[in-house]
């Protein structure tokens, strides 16, 4: 029985320090979703470029700027896809204010601006499919 428990302490150690470490490079699923913004490609209007709205954080807002051009990631092809867009229009204020989101020190408002980025034609694309930018990436 001794053997047993000792056994589920070491699994519960290792799994706790796994996950500590996981959190501390960043890589942990939560850092990764607040890294990433996903979006709907879409077509623009009487034209084959193609664009993606995307709902950026205030905090992260300043590194985005009209004519900047971003890498755009399309990953779920077998080899992911990666094209260059530009940044067309930036929110000159939030587009909603009222998402709360559970913090350990409270609630916070989260504050989101929409972003909107223009991507060329491509044969590759289709309206509709996934498009992804890395905001790591982005340098303001």
């Amino acid at each position: 029985m001794r053997l047993k428990w000792g056994l589920y302490a070491v699994i519960t150690l290792i799994i706790i320090l796994t996950g500590g470490l996981l959190i501390a490079n960043g890589t942990d699923a939560v850092s990764q979703a607040e890294n990433k913004k996903q979006g709907i490609l879409n077509t623009e209007p009487n034209t084959a470029a193609f664009y993606v709205d995307l709902y950026i954080p205030e905090s992260q807002i300043k590194k985005f700027r009209a004519e900047q051009k971003v890498k755009v990631h399309f990953p779920y092809f077998e080899e992911a896809l990666i094209k260059e867009g530009v940044v067309t229009s930036a929110a000159p204020s939030p587009q909603f204010a009222n998402l709360r989101m559970t913090r350990e020190k409270g609630q916070a408002d989260v504050s989101m601006f929409l972003i909107r980025i223009s991507i060329p034609a491509s044969e590759e694309l289709l309206p509709g499919m996934t498009a992804e930018v890395q905001l790591d990436e982005i340098t303001g």
